[in-house]
């Protein structure tokens, strides 16, 4: 390993990733028939229309479910904070459709499996199903990188994000 690949490595490892919680087509948050997110008003990211499966984590750190499990919450060790909110009015379905498997304040890795959702169901009583994940703590972000297109499986590296030096 010479000088040049220390300093490449050491720059490459202040970037966090972010990998998908389901499995979908990855689409731009314009997209998202709802104003808050498709304007960024919540954060920045990218949105997910899913296929049928569960929510996994995307990062590690410690989550929160919401009591009606139509979104769950991640602070990593770092203090990012994002969102997967699973589709558009999904809240007023009072958890129906949805089954929580992880528990409120645990600590997570990517991958592990968090709630479970019924796709048709949600397909025929909610706005969208269309699921963005949001960074909402822009103010620590100094570089966001979408890196996925298209079909995106669980697991996979989804967003790249570069934390401001404090």
């Amino acid at each position: 390993m010479g000088l040049f690949d220390f300093f490449k490595k050491k720059n490459e490892e202040e970037w966090l990733e972010i990998y998908s919680p389901l499995n979908g087509k990855v689409m731009d948050l314009s997209m998202v028939p709802d104003e808050a997110f498709a304007k960024k008003m919540i954060g920045d990211g990218c949105a997910i229309d899913p296929t049928e499966g569960s929510v996994y984590s995307p990062v590690a750190g410690e989550v929160d479910i919401f009591d009606t499990n139509h979104a769950v919450s991640f602070e990593t060790e770092k203090g990012l904070e994002l969102i997967v909110h699973f589709g558009i009015d999904t809240v007023k379905l009072g958890g129906e459709g949805f089954q929580r498997i992880g528990k409120p304040g645990a600590k997570v890795k990517p991958g592990d499996e968090l709630v479970k959702y019924d796709l048709a169901y949600i397909k025929e009583n909610a706005k969208s199903v269309i699921t963005p994940v949001v960074i909402n703590s822009m103010d620590k972000v100094d570089e966001l990188k979408i890196v996925a297109s298209g079909d995106v499986k669980v697991g996979e590296l989804l967003m790249k994000v570069k934390l401001k030096n404090n």
